[in-house]
């Protein structure tokens, strides 16, 4: 009887060398998947800036619409945050009008400056050879693109046709994303790394 109460309390638990080789391999499977999962969240985060930004964009296109006038969106950080405004523009210029309330703002700082953003207004940045390259951060900003009451570009204009989200902090990881925008005012979401035939590719 003795015997056994003895064989029970030696089998119970763990001695502290099995603990250290669990925690061993524990540290050592984390320490495996800490690259993936940061370049996850830095993906999550490109993938945020460029949603809001076309959300801005088709939100802009919208608002031209219903009006029947030409409203701005504009990408206003020069140096490089996914910041941007919606405004009706004055009928005697080519700014946001003094008289009427911004329609939408967005501050951009819930990327904490590790996604930057890089824009252009020339045609050429969209062709497929264009896009294999991606616009350096911060480049081209302050950036607009103003959409008249058809909701197509306004005529005579800059307007902005490609804007590039980039990270600063993933290096090899990056997956850069592209929002172009179409001659009749669409807007459509691209990854340039995605294979020729699959229906994300630029």
């Amino acid at each position: 009887m003795r015997s056994i109460r003895l064989r029970l309390r030696r089998s119970a638990g763990f001695s502290i060398i099995e603990l250290v080789i669990v925690i061993l391999i524990f540290a050592g499977l984390l320490r495996l998947s800490m690259p993936s999962a940061a370049a996850w969240l830095g993906n999550i985060r490109l993938r945020t800036a460029a949603e809001a930004v076309i959300d801005g964009v088709n939100l802009a296109r919208a608002e031209a619409l219903r009006r029947n006038s030409r409203v701005m969106f504009t990408l206003t950080d020069a140096s490089g945050s996914s910041a941007w405004r919606v405004c009706a523009v004055d009928p005697a210029g080519v700014d946001c009008d003094p008289a009427v309330p911004l329609i939408m703002v967005r501050d951009g700082g819930e990327e904490s400056g590790a996604t930057q953003v890089g824009a252009s207004n020339d045609a050429t940045s969209t062709l497929a050879s264009a896009l294999a390259t991606g616009l350096a951060p911060a480049s081209g900003l302050p950036a607009s693109v103003t959409f008249d009451g058809l909701g197509r570009p306004a005529q005579g204009l800059a307007n902005l046709v490609r804007v590039d989200m980039r990270s600063l902090t993933m290096g090899s990881h990056e997956r850069r994303l592209v929002v172009v925008l179409g001659a009749a005012g669409s807007a459509r979401l691209c990854d340039p790394a995605a294979a020729a035939g699959n229906p994300q590719a630029c």
